[in-house]
C-alpha cells in the first residue's frame, strides 16, 4: 500500500481499499510498517495512509515528521481537523523562528 505524502488523502477509503477487514495482527503489523516507512522518508510533508479499525471500519492514519506527532485509526473528518491544526501550529512555529532571527540580526 502506498503512503501518501499530501495533506489531503488522494482517494477515499471506499475506492482505495477492499471492504474485507484484515486480521488484527496483520493490520497491526501494517501500521507499524507504515510508521517505520514514514520515519525514514526524507520529506517534511505529513504522511497519510488508509487502514481499517479492529471492527473493519475504514480509518486513516497520519504522521508528521517535523513535530513527531501522529494519529491512528481516525475518521476522514478527524484527519482533516488534525492536519489543519498541524498546519496552523507549523505556521506559528515558523513565525516565532522568523521573529527570533530578526532579533538576532537586529532587524
Amino acid at each position: 500500500m502506498k503512503v501518501h505524502t499530501a495533506y489531503w488523502p488522494a482517494f477515499s477509503l471506499e475506492q482505495g481499499l477492499s471492504a474485507s477487514p484484515e486480521t488484527d495482527w496483520a493490520q497491526r503489523l501494517h501500521r507499524v510498517w507504515q510508521s517505520v516507512l514514514a520515519h525514514f522518508n526524507a520529506s517534511d510533508e505529513p504522511r497519510v495512509w488508509p487502514s481499517h479499525d479492529p471492527a473493519g471500519t475504514p480509518a486513516w492514519n497520519a504522521y508528521d515528521p517535523i513535530t513527531g506527532q501522529s494519529v491512528h485509526l481516525v475518521s476522514e473528518a478527524e484527519l482533516r481537523t488534525w492536519l489543519e491544526e498541524l498546519h496552523y501550529q507549523d505556521q506559528r512555529l515558523a513565525e516565532a523562528r522568523q521573529a527570533d532571527l530578526k532579533l538576532l540580526w537586529g532587524h
